[in-house]
């Protein structure tokens, strides 16, 4: 028979095990392969391959980087042109519905909206497609996938059957076959080790325990399994310093996820806060949320109504329709939207 004590030891080793196989599901087994060598794994004559990632696992940045590694002559040279092409911005707003849509016209939608392509560069990139010396970067299929203007269908299709092209996805979305998948897995614990104490170095100037900081940091992340495990997610690590900075965790010896998401709950809080010229400096966790009380409610209902509809993207629509469930208007609360969860698809202010 077990006594309680040995009940809890068992509970415990049980939570470690999960947390452990989730990260060997994620890393083990499998074959990294630098970004130059991608294509390679591909049969057909036209190059396509298939992108996985988890959210804030690195997709975007990734699309970034290997752009930037081509412009800079490092990768890819069988390519006269690379285009990034991020899906999310393919919306029924920006697209015409009277129109029909060729390769090019994305290019000059997303890239020259203010000047014309004339006759000329657009028989050019023609011609440059049909020799196969283009390659799209097509980022964000998840987000995409969910409401593909009508008139987008037909140029995307095309893209996808006939031109070199790499596509994004979060898992769950993907329903196109592609023989070449890769997936990206987020930071192995070298990265991890990397980023911490390139982010504190950048800060010692500001502060004079940043030093110290980042060591203390990546010790206390290995002695809690479910925080280490996470951080491996490039956009939850930036968080993690970002409090680890703003916050003496020395005392504290074991961190839950709750915790963990509760602490950038108050740390966004406090933030939104010293943007509206109010100080929170001297208020009390729960101080904080009495404050902003009305736009966490607004936000949570968001999320919530959100995640019924299973969308990514908030159309308009919805955010009306929360404004009237909790009784608060965008118009009496305009930086709500700002307080550091959301972001614009165009990358524009919200």
């Amino acid at each position: 028979m077990l006594n309680q004590e040995d009940e809890n030891d068992k509970r415990r080793s049980h939570q470690h095990n999960e947390i452990l196989g989730t990260f060997e599901e994620i890393y083990g087994n499998k074959t990294t392969i630098d970004v130059e060598n991608i294509f390679e794994k591909c049969k057909d004559q036209t190059k396509k391959v298939l992108v996985l990632g988890r959210a804030g696992i690195g997709k975007s940045t990734f699309c970034q980087y290997v752009t930037y590694r081509w412009a800079k002559g490092e990768i890819w040279r069988q390519y006269e042109l690379v285009i990034l092409i991020r899906l999310r911005s393919l919306t029924q707003s920006r697209y015409s519905s009277e129109k029909k849509y060729l390769p090019i016209d994305l290019v000059e939608k997303e890239y020259f909206e203010v000047d014309d392509i004339s006759d000329e560069m657009r028989q050019n990139f023609k011609e440059q497609c049909n020799k196969g010396r283009v390659l799209w970067i097509l980022d964000g299929y998840d987000a995409f996938a969910q409401n593909i203007p009508e008139q987008l269908k037909g140029v995307f299709q095309h893209i996808c059957e006939t031109q070199h092209h790499i596509l994004t996805s979060r898992p769950y979305a993907i329903t196109l076959a592609y023989d070449t998948k890769m997936e990206i897995t987020g930071f192995t614990d070298e990265n991890i080790a990397k980023y911490i104490q390139q982010f504190f170095d950048q800060i010692t100037v500001e502060s004079i325990n940043a030093l110290s900081s980042g060591p203390k940091l990546q010790k206390f992340l290995k002695s809690n399994p479910s925080i280490w495990g996470i951080a491996h997610i490039p956009v939850n690590l930036e968080l993690i310093c970002s409090l680890w900075s703003s916050y003496d965790w020395s005392k504290t010896t074991v961190l839950t996820m709750t915790q963990l998401y509760s602490t950038i709950t108050e740390w966004l809080c406090r933030r939104y806060l010293t943007r509206q010229n109010k100080k929170s400096e001297d208020m009390t966790k729960q101080g904080v949320y009495r404050k902003c009380n009305t736009e966490l409610r607004f936000l949570e209902q968001l999320a919530f109504n959100a995640m019924q509809r299973k969308e990514i993207m908030l159309p308009p629509e919805l955010l009306e329709e929360t404004e009237i469930e909790v009784d608060c208007s965008l118009d009496d609360y305009p930086q709500l939207l700002n307080m550091g969860i959301l972001k614009s698809y165009d990358d524009k202010p919200i």
